[in-house]
């Protein structure tokens, strides 16, 4: 149980709590949205339900079906369904948020053939409610990217990497992208499975910055640009 409760990155919420969260998520949307409504009611804040709940259970998900506990739509099914209770709680996050924007702007890419965006869509999330502009796609072309920042002032960009296919493209996408960019000064931010995995990608993929959680993301994200542009 330590191993898993590593794996999972555990923190207020013990492993039953998470088992029973992604347990739900196999069963229609109302029985997820339940659980984390009754943590709610608990007393427990939802910047923490996010973080020590929903990403373990994204997590377990992926350890279940890796163990073939799960089939490969039953994954999807379950991500899909974490997503949809960022959707349902979405108000209620952003609400607690100081409204002052910081007049900072930020896009996040899910990489091509990933099979979900649950990732990006909580960082938009935690980068909106600190005050960024904020917004998710998922690259169906290079030139979705290219076109995005050539067209759009952005101080942050982020990829989320899932796996080892396409780095290299996704290299000379970032290069290319550099010199395309609105904002001369742009910074790429890389996350995601396979940058845990292995923290040289950072310099592999020649990047700016390595996000952690969707909390130290946005701290992070935040300190780059700033040290970029000290007088704002």
């Amino acid at each position: 149980m330590s191993s898993i409760r590593a794996r999972l990155g555990l923190g207020v919420f013990d492993f039953c709590q998470v088992e029973a969260l992604a347990e739900a998520c196999l069963r229609p949307r109302a029985a997820a949205i339940s659980v984390v409504q009754s943590w709610c009611s608990a007393g427990f804040d939802l910047e923490d339900v996010y973080l020590d709940g929903l990403v373990p259970a994204a997590r377990l998900l992926g350890e279940w079906w890796c163990s073939d506990r799960i089939d490969f739509a039953e994954v999807t099914i379950g991500i899909n369904c974490l997503q949809q209770v960022l959707y349902e709680f979405s108000p209620q996050f952003l609400s607690q948020a100081d409204r002052k924007s910081n007049g900072l702007r930020a896009i996040f890419f899910s990489t091509p053939k990933s099979q979900h965006s649950f990732g990006t869509v909580m960082l938009t999330e935690f980068f909106r409610r600190s005050g960024w502009e904020a917004s998710n796609l998922s690259i169906e072309s290079d030139a979705v990217v290219l076109e995005e920042l050539a067209r759009h002032w952005i101080d942050i960009a982020g990829f989320s990497i899932c796996s080892d296919r396409g780095v290299d493209a996704l290299r000379q996408l970032i290069v290319d992208a550099r010199q395309a960019s609105l904002n001369p000064k742009v910074q790429f931010m890389i996350g995601g499975p396979m940058v845990e995995l292995d923290p040289d990608l950072l310099a592999t993929l020649g990047a700016d910055l390595m996000g952690g959680d969707a909390r130290e993301s946005q701290r992070l994200a935040y300190q780059q640009v700033k040290s970029i542009y000290p007088a704002n």
